[in-house]
């Protein structure tokens, strides 16, 4: 029998092996879905016992560390590089996990899906051929093989509603929790704001408006003349470097950081003195809630999740007008030292909500219950 690794070797006992599937862990960048599940597997494993499998394997790793804030890079390596033995029969009580894309095929007696964006078909023109015909197949006919899907927003899961047959009954909502410093700053020495920089999370990808953003930066007679503009983060898709130095212009400083540890990245949230996030679409959001936790204003588009979040420090803007941009910078601004309570969104986004969330739907369903009956309960409790 193959070993299985709870945080608490006391804990979950009474809790259902999870089956996690290590997919998102061979991604070459751990941003986004492969953050996600990383962030989820720790939280279950303090509650239940966790085994790793992907494309009928079972993976097989050796002394993990199980604490939240380390190095999830090296922490998915280790995973993801681990010995392989074909997978078994499942246990008649187990749980599988597909964070992202799953099979047609079940093999585990519950399955769980995440539902994270509907991206691919709300804003096609952002995403290569390819992930649309990928994502289409997913949110079209596999996605329906899962008993319940975890969908990161009420935004996502009203998505769901339309653009996927899944019967909407069996979609919960339990917002994410952050995708950095959960527990503690990864950076732990004094650091001094920076109120002229402005900094950007997030792949260098046409969903995040990139260049919407740049011509703002360059051209706005509200900014200061000394402002920056850090962005953090990989080149993605569909965007080349040569685009990126035409990008740049000539005008304010504007600095490629490229792919930086959760220490650095931690340190940069409490230097700079504002985060901006233009992206026309999003699933959940970790830029806007990890600068808010972080003590940092956001100036962030107004549209799909992002309008769930409710904390000081927020400023909405429309995506396309470059002139709503200033005025929420005008109403950052004017709003003098911003101070973001911490509790409110620690309560709100939580990873440990996510892992209850999940293994309450599969005890209901092992108890013979419908595993969603609760969700209006749930939800009521996790609304922004």
């Amino acid at each position: 029998m193959a070993p299985t690794f709870p945080a608490d070797p006391t804990a979950g006992r009474d809790q259902p092996c999870v089956f996690v599937d290590a997919g998102p862990f061979s991604y070459s960048r751990l941003t986004g879905l492969s953050r996600y599940t990383a962030r989820l597997t720790l939280a279950l494993a303090s509650k239940a016992p966790i085994r790793f499998f992907c494309e009928g394997r079972e993976l097989l790793p050796r002394n993990l560390d199980w604490s939240q804030d380390q190095d999830l890079a090296r922490w998915s390596k280790k995973v993801w590089r681990s010995p392989r033995i074909p997978l078994g029969p499942a246990p008649a009580d187990s749980l599988g996990l597909y964070c992202t894309l799953r099979p047609l095929d079940r093999h585990f007696p519950f399955e769980a899906s995440v539902l994270h964006d509907f991206s691919p078909y709300t804003v096609p023109q952002t995403h290569l051929a390819s992930t649309r015909k990928m994502f289409g197949g997913f949110f079209s006919l596999s996605l329906p093989a899962s008993d319940v899907a975890i969908a990161v927003s009420h935004s996502t899961k009203a998505d769901a509603a339309w653009l996927s047959p899944m019967d909407p009954g069996r979609v919960l909502v339990a917002h994410s929790g952050p995708s950095l410093c959960v527990v503690e700053h990864g950076h732990r020495r004094r650091v001094r704001r920076r109120p002229e920089v402005g900094l950007v999370v997030s792949t260098l990808e046409p969903r995040k408006n990139a260049e919407f953003l740049f011509r703002w930066f360059q051209e706005s007679e509200a900014l200061p003349p000394d402002a920056e503009l850090w962005w953090v983060g990989p080149l993605g898709w569909l965007t080349s470097r040569r685009e990126l130095r035409r990008l740049q212009g000539s005008g304010r400083r504007i600095r490629f950081l490229g792919v930086v540890s959760d220490a650095a990245l931690c340190k940069l949230y409490r230097t700079a003195g504002w985060s901006i996030y233009p992206s026309l679409y999003e699933g959940f959001g970790f830029p806007v809630l990890d600068a808010l936790r972080h003590g940092t204003p956001v100036l962030a588009s107004g549209n799909s999740s992002i309008r769930e979040f409710d904390s000081p420090g927020l400023f909405l803007f429309d995506p396309c007008d470059a002139s709503t941009v200033d005025d929420a910078w005008r109403s950052l601004r004017a709003s003098g030292p911003i101070e973001i309570p911490r509790e409110p969104l620690d309560r709100l986004y939580s990873w440990d909500n996510v892992a209850r969330t999940l293994l309450d739907a599969h005890r209901r369903a092992i108890d013979g219950a419908d595993p969603v009956s609760s969700r209006l309960a749930v939800e009521d409790g996790m609304v922004c």
